[in-house]
């Protein structure tokens, strides 16, 4: 039960971000409710307590079977999200990297996101996208979503939706907790992987989804002012899935969802019948 989930006052990770977390979600398939690409979120939590140093032992098939087990008890169904969290559970006060590790799992309905009947309007933040040499943003770490808090927080008071953030040179890195997407000419145009983003899981599969629908993909460096005089732009992850940008600092980029933006965003509802092998699936008894 949820209210005996507790943690002390004097927890570690609360005082000091130390933790890494990961968003997954479950949606409705032929065969049940099944999983979205959980071994690929499992992996990158492992690799993040690598590049954090966390002395935690995360072994993937362990972390798999709490979730599945965890899964079937709650019957699961559509839009159930999941969040696995590794974190620094002593009570020992200090900022240091050493000391007790656990993994919590838990699970909540959560419709999508953002609205996706509208387009959603963000500005560009004054606020930067924390740097890989500072805390490391494909991490996922708890402590680095400060970043992402300030920026929503300064779009919404506003007036916009959510907030775009730019890089540590200046350039598009990415939404304040979403991938983005631009198209010009036909083309899907994301920023690099050195672009201060999270290397998303969704990101990666709307790739997939457009090299299958022969619709061509750069990534490249993509400067604030190519944002404004695109045919269209989009987000994608987790929790937002795919999601069409109206406005960009009150600039209109669509009045409506753009043809390639419809195309991907249709790709990626169908997945669990086109690509079930993308899905775990959950056994209910």
């Amino acid at each position: 039960p949820i209210e005996q989930a507790n943690v002390s006052i004097m927890t570690n990770a609360l005082h000091y971000g130390i933790g890494i977390f990961g968003g997954i979600k479950a949606y409705d398939s032929p065969t049940g409710s099944a999983i979205f690409r959980l071994d690929d979120h499992l992996l990158r939590m492992q690799q993040s307590c690598k590049i954090l140093r966390f002395p935690y032992d995360f072994n993937i098939e362990s972390a798999r079977r709490k979730i599945l087990d965890l899964a079937v008890k709650n019957n699961i169904a559509d839009t159930t999200y999941i969040r696995p969290l590794v974190y620094r559970s002593d009570t020992n006060l200090s900022p240091g990297i050493p000391g007790e590790y656990d993994l919590a799992v838990y699970m909540l309905e959560m419709d999508s996101y953002m609205p996706r009947d509208k387009g959603v309007s963000v500005c560009v933040s004054s606020w930067q996208r924390n740097a890989d040499n500072a805390l490391p943003p494909r991490t996922k770490a708890t402590g680095g979503y400060l970043n992402s808090a300030l920026a929503i927080n300064d779009a919404q008071e506003s007036g916009y939706d959510s907030a775009i953030l730019l890089d540590s040179n200046g350039n598009v890195g990415e939404g304040a907790v979403m991938n983005l997407f631009i198209v010009k000419n036909g083309t899907l145009i994301t920023p690099t992987a050195d672009a201060d983003i999270l290397e998303g899981i969704t990101r990666r599969t709307v790739i997939e989804l457009a090299s299958e629908l022969k619709i061509p993909v750069i990534e490249r460096t993509i400067s604030r002012s190519e944002l404004y005089t695109a045919d269209e732009v989009f987000f994608c992850g987790t929790a937002v899935e795919v999601s069409w940008c109206s406005k960009i600092d009150n600039v209109e980029i669509s009045k409506k969802r753009g043809k390639l933006t419809a195309k991907i965003s249709d790709a990626f509802d169908n997945l669990p019948i086109t690509h079930p092998q993308l899905f775990t699936s959950i056994k209910h008894e």
